[in-house]
């Protein structure tokens, strides 16, 4: 019975250690420099690997973002999550004057080699509302839901 509970505390002990050590992938040498130079004011940097791609997760000037850079040290792609400060003047006037009485709840911005586009979530008082936008300032409706927190 006590090599049971000894044996159980062991096991237990064990994967306790194993889930809490977080392993940091290497990151090359070229990624990192690219990383260093783009993103100079980088706060909370956190790195992971997909293949021969390294996502760095981190905060800028109180942006959260996501840059994809390969192994080569090329920018492939950013995804930054902000509000409405961070729009483009173009893109928030086609906002406004298209979607009266609607708040900016939130905004993803896609870049990368296709262009930037944004994935805008508005709301007013019955709805959220899916809006894709180009950097040109063109709109387009994805989705209207209706609230369930109301």
């Amino acid at each position: 019975m006590k090599n049971l509970i000894l044996s159980a505390a062991v096991l237990l002990t064990v994967s306790f250690n194993a889930a809490a050590s977080t392993v940091e992938p290497v990151v090359t040498e070229k990624a990192q420099k690219t990383f260093v130079t783009i993103f100079k004011d980088a706060d909370a940097v956190k790195w992971s690997n997909t293949g021969d791609n390294y996502e760095a997760f981190f905060d800028n000037g109180g942006v959260k973002t996501r840059a994809t850079i390969d192994a080569k040290g090329n920018l492939l792609q950013t995804i930054r999550y902000y509000k409405q400060d961070n729009l483009p003047a173009n893109v928030l006037y086609n906002l406004k004057k298209d979607y009266k009485g609607c708040e900016i709840h939130g905004v993803t911005e896609v870049s990368n080699n296709n262009g930037i586009n944004y994935r805008i979530v508005l709301k007013d008082n019955k709805h959220y509302t899916h809006i894709n936008a180009n950097q040109a300032g063109d709109t387009e409706l994805v989705a209207k839901y209706t609230r369930g927190d109301k």
